[in-house]
């Protein structure tokens, strides 16, 4: 384990308490939150496990059940982007995002629990250096944060038949999650020179966030629900539609929604061992993106479609403007595809400014303005893109 002297490379030392002074779960929240857009409840679970991962808490394992492009991947990169920020959190820096397929996959003479721990320890020396003592990477190693994406691909049951692979890999996973002591062997510096070492590490002190989009879970839970295999039943709620006229109608609607259904139980038919799904201290619902989410993600978000072809555009010297009608369009347009979420939003968008990137200045919307040249992207070309699509 590492010294205090050792506690240099890292920035301040926790010790000091500068954490409990200056982050705060609200604090944490409010940084993830200005880059994952929607997902409050979401976030405000992962702030109070980053807290108290950061101050040496036992912290709760997260695991999230989201439809794809509801943000999971997006979240697991905002956790690496807090560490980075704050110079005393350089010893929690250590964090690698692995597909669950790729634990899976066996390969001869590894084991998937030493796999993971070469991942970390690469990345660890990529962060801080090759020459790190024994207690040094130690450290860095125990308290890594673990993002497994697809987790739900390592389900113990597939198309009805035993997975034997993911469960292998539920059981290594578990390992971890148990806070078991695992012996790793590592290169590290003694006395000046490289040396192999046994490294005795507490898997209590990792945090783990796994999320899988659980795909067919949804329909699993309704047909319980709908073929009344348990107590369980759609609950129906009554809607007002107001009319033009002023008139006003109420009609009664079923919706349904995994977050009211969902039961562990449900998870274990699954495919998910009970023994791996307890280790998880909360089990977080993504919700998926209506409109409103969406226009801000188009809008805001770092690697929106529309900020790269702004970039895209300017390069060539010409002003891409898209209307505030036109965001709205693909907004709305994006969030009738409910299950891929974001995903949908890139691939209309994508679409849709496809043909004016490959030759702008022949566009119908390109214009020579008092601005410079411009390309307009209105209300009018988004319908007339996805009229051509239907």
């Amino acid at each position: 384990m590492s010294g205090a002297g050792e506690g240099d490379r890292t920035g301040k030392n926790r010790k000091d308490g500068w954490m409990e002074k200056l982050l705060l779960p609200t604090d944490i929240n409010g940084f993830l939150a200005g880059r994952v857009l929607g997902q409050a409840d979401l976030l405000r679970r992962i702030s109070v496990s980053l807290y108290k991962h950061i101050n040496g808490l036992p912290a709760p394992n997260v695991l999230l059940v989201g439809n794809s492009g509801t943000g999971k991947t997006t979240l697991m990169q905002a956790i690496a982007a807090f560490y980075d920020a704050y110079d005393a959190l350089a010893r929690f820096r250590v964090m690698v995002i692995v597909n669950a397929n790729t634990l899976s996959a066996e390969i001869e003479g590894e084991d998937r629990t030493t796999r993971l721990f070469r991942k970390l320890e690469a990345r660890a020396k990529v962060l801080f250096g090759a020459d790190l003592t024994a207690g040094q990477l130690a450290d860095y190693l125990e308290n890594a944060t673990v993002c497994v994406d697809e987790v739900d691909k390592i389900s113990g049951r597939i198309s009805g038949k035993a997975n034997v692979e993911g469960i292998t890999t539920q059981y290594a996973l578990l390992t971890l999650l148990e806070g078991e002591r695992f012996l790793y062997r590592a290169t590290v510096l003694e006395d000046g020179r490289e040396v192999e070492a046994d490294l005795a590490l507490d898997t209590g002190r990792l945090l783990f966030i796994c999320g899988g989009a659980f795909e067919e879970l949804y329909d699993q839970v309704y047909a319980c629900l709908v073929n009344r295999r348990d107590e369980r039943r759609l609950r129906e709620v009554s809607e007002v539609d107001r009319k033009p006229d002023g008139s006003v109608s109420v009609r009664t609607v079923t919706r349904f929604k995994l977050r009211d259904y969902l039961r562990l139980a449900d998870l274990f038919a699954y495919g998910m061992m009970p023994q791996f799904v307890s280790r998880f201290g909360s089990i977080a619902m993504l919700d998926d993106l209506g409109k409103d989410e969406l226009r801000q993600i188009l809008i805001h978000s770092a690697q929106s479609p529309l900020r790269l072809c702004l970039e895209y555009f300017r390069h060539m010297g010409i002003r891409l403007l898209v209307t505030e009608g036109a965001v709205a369009a693909v907004a709305e347009a994006a969030a009738k595809n409910s299950r891929i979420g974001a995903r949908a939003l890139r691939e209309i968008f994508n679409g849709l400014i496809a043909a004016h990137e490959f030759d702008p200045t022949h566009s119908p919307q390109y214009a020579a303005t008092d601005k410079g040249p411009t390309l307009t992207i209105d209300q009018e070309a988004v319908a007339q893109y996805l009229c051509r699509m239907d």
